[in-house]
């Protein structure tokens, strides 16, 4: 996990399960969670946006007046993401799973292992 960001049980976390251009800036992120999501920015909440491949992450949150952004790409591998049943666009997420999800790995049998084969994020072209 990074020293930069940490993960808290009082906070809402969602994820947006449409990949997104990670060239997009906060105020088009913002507006995705606005229109998209239908949630306030501006409450507090953390919303996670992945690229098609799920190699890269950003996290934007509205706190004390400004939008702040965390980034990060990894190496190889590719984000897992949580068992989603639903078809919905968004998807709220335990503090377990994000933190799950960041660390780029996954846990199965008692140990950690890498991400698992690349699949193809809701609404994303194959």
């Amino acid at each position: 996990m990074s020293k930069l960001f940490s993960v808290q049980e009082t906070v809402n976390y969602y994820l947006y399960r449409r990949p997104v251009k990670m060239s997009k800036s906060f105020d088009s992120l913002a507006a995705l969670v606005r229109t998209e999501l239908d949630r306030d920015i501006v409450n507090g909440d953390v919303f996670i946006f992945l690229n098609r491949n799920r190699t890269m992450i950003k996290v934007l949150v509205y706190e004390k007046k400004g939008f702040s952004k965390f980034y990060r790409r990894l190496d190889e591998g590719s984000f897992v993401l949580p068992a989603i049943t639903s078809d919905q666009v968004g998807y709220k997420m335990s503090t377990e799973q994000i933190m799950s999800m960041l660390s780029g790995m996954t846990l199965e049998a008692g140990g950690y292992i890498k991400a698992g084969k690349y699949e193809p994020l809701l609404g994303a072209q194959a």
